[in-house]
């Protein structure tokens, strides 16, 4: 029980810091595709495929270690963070949840 606190905790934390709350918008689903040369992923949420870019800014963690996009695997699971900028959801911040299976 109490691990289950500190993660939501820890993930709530993550996800509102140093944000502006009004334009910001929350995904939560699995991942379905990387793609590090384009600098995107794909989430499968229960309303649709959400592709996001991520932002040279963005902050990719999963617990408390820092990740890159190319340690993102399809099927894990995760929660970010975008928002819609000239049209494309601009993601500044991933945290997986559940890595994939192996």
């Amino acid at each position: 029980m109490k691990i289950k606190l500190i993660i939501i905790a820890t993930v709530t934390v993550f996800l509102f810091s140093g944000i502006a709350i009004a334009a910001v918008k929350f995904v939560s689903g699995d991942v379905i595709v990387v793609d590090v040369k384009a600098n995107t992923f794909t989430i499968k949420t229960s309303g649709g495929d959400i592709i996001c870019e991520v932002s040279p800014k963005a902050e990719i963690k999963s617990g408390k270690e820092s990740k890159t996009l190319s340690d993102v695997k399809v099927g894990d699971r995760v929660i970010g963070r975008y928002e819609v900028e000239e049209g494309k959801r601009i993601c500044f911040g991933l945290y997986i949840i559940k890595t994939a299976e192996k």
